[in-house]
């Protein structure tokens, strides 16, 4: 094994707190949104990562940590932000996507900073499969911004 295994469940439990953000966002942009086939990607996008949090608490459980089970602070409070620019903004869905698009990015950075750490095997590779899935969410959202049909 590589590394602490206390660090690397730290590090771990970083990323269920930006999954869940990611989670979250998705799933609150998925009920804002007006175009059906936005509604579908944010929620399957939702369903992602709610799969790899799950994935991630397994590892944390086998490395004898306790997974983190909730999103981060700075997640609370975007999403805050996210029901106000609604309010100033509803049914914006370029606006919802990019608030969404925010919080892919924010976890995209999350786990570029913990991949650059040690970490046991099993946990590398989940992350790396776990990544290359976030960077095509993420690419996705990007793409369909500014395309909207209102």
């Amino acid at each position: 094994m590589d590394g602490n295994p206390q660090q690397s469940i730290i590090a771990l439990n970083q990323l269920i707190e930006a999954g869940r953000d990611s989670e979250l966002a998705c799933m609150t942009g998925a009920t804002e949104v007006r175009n059906p086939e936005l509604r579908d990607m944010l929620t399957g996008t939702a369903q992602a990562c709610r799969a790899s949090v799950t994935e991630l608490q397994s590892l944390i459980s086998a490395l004898g940590g306790q997974p983190a089970d909730h999103g981060s602070m700075n997640g609370r409070l975007f999403r805050a932000w996210m029901a106000v620019r609604h309010t100033l903004s509803p049914k914006n869905d370029d606006v919802v996507l990019g608030m969404c698009e925010h919080e892919e990015e924010a976890a995209r950075r999350e786990y570029q900073s913990v991949m650059m750490k040690p970490l046991p095997p099993e946990a590398r590779d989940a992350l790396q499969r776990q990544y290359e899935a976030l960077v095509r969410h993420h690419d996705r959202l990007h793409a369909m911004r500014g395309m909207q049909i209102h």
